[in-house]
């Protein structure tokens, strides 16, 4: 779609911006969680899981709110801020030199980033 056509259905930059970072946090931290439950040892922790899962499902109905220029969009990405810094500190506490976890901790942190401006 055209820029034009996405702010005129209420989609600003910003919130298009956000909407991509949710997916990418959706998909980074799916992709955790089936790493995580491969590799086993504290990383298939139920904490752990929880996290991956929970944050999972904040940022795909963030997505889904944000495209429907909801009333409720400024407080899902509040949530969404919380999820992603949570999962993004336990993943870089778990193990700071796991690949794996260090790319979901920096999608966590970039959606994190990009949903607290949205918040304010």
């Amino acid at each position: 779609m055209a820029e034009e056509e996405l702010e005129s259905q209420g989609i600003s930059p910003e919130v298009r911006s956000c909407v991509e970072a949710t997916s990418a946090c959706y998909t980074a931290c799916t992709e955790t969680l089936t790493y995580s439950l491969d590799v086993g040892a504290d990383l298939s922790e139920p904490q752990h899981l929880r996290l991956l899962i929970d944050c999972c499902e904040v940022c795909q109905t963030a997505q889904n709110i944000l495209l429907r220029a909801s009333e409720l969009s400024m407080m899902l990405a509040a949530v969404c801020v919380e999820a992603c810094e949570k999962v993004a500190d336990h993943c870089r506490q778990l193990d700071a030199s796991d690949e794996q976890l260090a790319a979901c901790a920096e999608v966590c942190d970039h959606t994190a980033d990009c949903c607290r401006q949205l918040a304010i």
